[in-house]
């Protein structure tokens, strides 16, 4: 249960180096307004998932992530409910990632197939269960001389889909579209969760099971620091609007405890300033 939990200690911890990065982010803002802003309004698609696709445990290839994200984008959130099946373009996703339509048409066949064979773990807060695994999809079918996808999730995930709260995390394609590792942009999406707070804290062991890290970084932290932490960390810091830096919070006898990370919002900084 507290593996993600902000407590007032965290807080506390993460105050000394927080300020540090607020120069960085001022100077990059100016940098990546330009750049955000010549990228085609097509492309400035907002996905809204629920924290509970956030949190979850699954890997998926970039690939096949862009075509969750599409999915995702097209749930309107006002109404509460989906029925689960979506119609997805290959004009739509040639637009949205800059790429060729042929490129466009394999992306999306290779993308749907390795999503239906691929299962999804949740961890609910409540009720009997405390681990719930589903495969994503119910099927997913080229629509003839359509250029296009219908894809049906299963019914029985579309609750965590939808949302089981009223707790979202969001983002723009356009904002994370040059990053092109699928655990970054894992990572980029917990970052953007709190966004609003600017500070998470969570144990390297959450990080390992929800990205399903491979195995030398799960089990060696100075492993995972340097091999996915700190590259995905530079990616984030480089291509998004977030600026992010972090410290080790170390527990008695020098164990790593937990990932203190601190988030400013350049996008929002610069409004406030």
């Amino acid at each position: 249960m507290g593996n993600s939990l902000r407590s007032y200690g965290d807080q506390l911890k993460l105050i000394p180096f927080y300020s540090q990065c607020l120069k960085a982010t001022m100077d990059k803002n100016k940098n990546t307004h330009s750049a955000m802003t010549s990228l085609t309004q097509n492309r400035k698609k907002l996905v809204v998932q629920s924290n509970e696709i956030t949190e979850a445990a699954y890997y998926l290839s970039l690939k096949a992530k862009r075509a969750l994200w599409m999915c995702l984008s097209d749930i309107k959130r006002e109404s509460g409910e989906h029925d689960g099946v979506f119609t997805v373009k290959v004009s739509d996703y040639q637009n949205l990632f800059g790429v060729s339509g042929p490129t466009a048409s394999a992306d999306l066949k290779t993308a749907l197939s390795e999503i239906s064979r691929a299962t999804v773990k949740f961890y609910p807060k409540e009720g009997d269960d405390e681990e719930v695994t589903r495969p994503w999809l119910a099927e997913s079918a080229l629509k003839r001389g359509r250029g296009s996808y219908r894809v049906e999730f299963n019914p029985k995930l579309m609750p965590y889909i939808v949302g089981l709260t009223e707790k979202f995390t969001s983002f723009y394609l356009h904002e994370c579209g040059k990053i092109n590792n699928a655990r970054t942009i894992r990572l980029y999406e917990s970052l953007c969760q709190f966004r609003s707070s600017g500070i998470w804290a969570v144990k390297p062991s959450w990080l390992a099971d929800r990205y399903q890290l491979p195995q030398s970084q799960a089990e060696n932290f100075a492993e995972m620091k340097r091999s996915f932490i700190e590259p995905a960390l530079n990616r984030i810091n480089e291509h998004t609007p977030l600026n992010v830096s972090y410290k080790i919070d170390t527990e008695q006898g020098g164990k790593v405890g937990k990932v203190l990370f601190s988030i400013i919002d350049a996008k929002k900084l610069a409004a406030e300033t």
